[in-house]
């Protein structure tokens, strides 16, 4: 093998590796566009998951146990 061939080879897996990049190039620009859209749907979401967490919180029950000592009843 001369240096010719051997050039020729890496031009061509180098060509070759473009090539699967670009063939690929719309799958990864879809998946980093939905990885953006899903973090800033979750931004928007934070108000109204924290009211809705607020509004179904259940009262803390009263677990002082002061009225069972309380006499004045």
């Amino acid at each position: 093998m001369d240096t010719g061939t051997i050039l020729g080879y890496t031009v061509g897996y180098i060509a070759a590796m473009g090539g699967v990049f670009l063939l690929y190039l719309p799958v990864i620009v879809l998946l980093v566009v939905l990885l953006i859209a899903g973090g800033v749907l979750q931004l928007l979401l934070v108000p109204f998951i924290a009211l809705f967490r607020k509004l179904r919180r259940r009262p803390e029950p009263n677990l002082d146990p002061s009225w069972f000592l309380d006499r004045q009843r």
